[in-house]
């Protein structure tokens, strides 16, 4: 069964349910119950599905009880950010759609933040107190708490101005693609703008972070003859834990190359982040599944643009379809979904990539310290 009709079975699933529409903060207390982990439950999945019952109806991004609940759960997440670090592992914030934000005993940084849904790559709407997204205060908060900002391709659900603008202006790291940088050359913040090359042997140091890069594309059509840039990073904290991103690259052949390689120079991957279906060519999740037995956190659900206006419907999927697909394709590997502003704590219960010795440096304005494995 391919990944639409899964999405699909999702939904009709959540339709054919005839619950009761759950008021706000009844969704609200049903998930804070059910957090996510590892080991899912009957009850976890009972509350992410009456989430999706309310977020499937037409026009749901625009319904203020809808964005009330996710400026809630944006300041869950800042809140315990705010709070005391783990001390040990990593901890996995979940905000909108691809955005993710990872906080270690030493750092905090994020993976294509965006606040929420818009088509334009250079404003997020004149009406921000209203619109789906992210108020001017959770940006500034973002600003200070994020220390490194890692954006995949330049794609408006994958990366965001007025988030940019601000870790720019704050002196933060923000590492994009060389497209994404060449498109907001104008802007008196882009200097700070940083591009990495792609890495084989010889990672990036970026802060306290071992970074290595894979420059590839999201294809547009089956042929391959066109399609935006974008960047997969394996990201290798001072702890040993390796988080991956592939972004929206959608054919597997040369990512899954490249994992090899790493691989073979000691690096490890002990969470992905993203999406593992909508790909335009060979899928290779199952083999990147096998190779590193990962924890994925799955992303790119809720992704309102991909849903026509007036439409009912899942958009990019509903969490509890996107938890279907992936609890059957993963055999190794284990599939969590997070919802908007949920976190889950990973220890370093695995056996670390070890990085080589000799590493090329970034610096950045924010880091809390520095180290070279």
């Amino acid at each position: 069964m391919n990944v639409a009709r899964f999405f699909a079975a999702g939904m009709a699933l959540c339709l054919a349910s005839g619950a009761l529409a759950q008021t706000p903060d009844a969704l609200w207390q049903g998930i804070l119950a059910n957090p996510p982990a590892q080991e899912h439950t009957d009850a976890r999945h009972v509350a992410l599905k009456a989430l999706d019952e309310r977020l499937m109806q037409p026009d749901s991004e625009r319904a203020p009880d809808v964005i009330a609940y996710y400026h809630r759960a944006v300041d869950r997440a800042l809140d315990a950010l705010e709070s005391e670090p783990p001390a040990k592992g990593i901890r996995l914030f979940q905000l909108y759609s691809s955005s993710v934000i990872v906080q270690t005993p030493e750092t905090v940084f994020a993976i294509d933040l965006d606040q929420g849904p818009h088509e334009d790559r250079s404003r997020t709407g004149p009406d921000a107190a209203v619109r789906f997204g992210m108020t001017p205060e959770h940006i500034a908060r973002l600003a200070r708490l994020v220390d490194i900002a890692f954006h995949t391709h330049e794609h408006h659900d994958h990366v965001d101005y007025e988030i940019t603008k601000t870790l720019c202006e704050s002196g933060k790291t923000v590492v994009v693609t060389a497209s994404n940088r060449e498109h907001w050359q104008d802007e008196p913040w882009a200097g700070r703008l940083i591009v990495l090359e792609q890495t084989l042997a010889k990672p990036h140091t970026v802060g306290v972070l071992t970074v290595d890069v894979l420059h590839d594309y999201q294809w547009d059509n089956e042929a391959h003859t066109g399609g935006t840039p974008c960047n997969a990073y394996l990201i290798t904290t001072p702890g040993g834990t390796g988080v991956l991103s592939k972004g929206d690259i959608n054919c597997g052949l040369r990512l899954y190359g490249w994992l090899q390689i790493m691989a073979a120079n000691g690096r490890h991957v002990d969470l992905v982040t993203g999406s593992p279906g909508f790909w335009r060519g060979v899928n290779t999740a199952r083999e990147i599944d096998a190779l590193f037995s990962p924890v994925w956190a799955i992303g790119h659900v809720w992704e309102f643009t991909h849903r026509s206006a007036g439409k009912p419907g899942g958009a990019t999927g509903t969490y509890t379809a996107n938890l279907m697909m992936t609890r059957h394709l993963f055999q190794k590997g284990t599939p969590v979904v997070l919802s908007w502003g949920e976190y889950l704590d990973l220890g370093p219960d695995r056996t670390p990539g070890r990085a080589p010795g000799s590493t090329t440096h970034v610096r950045t304005g924010a880091s809390r310290s520095h180290s070279r494995n």
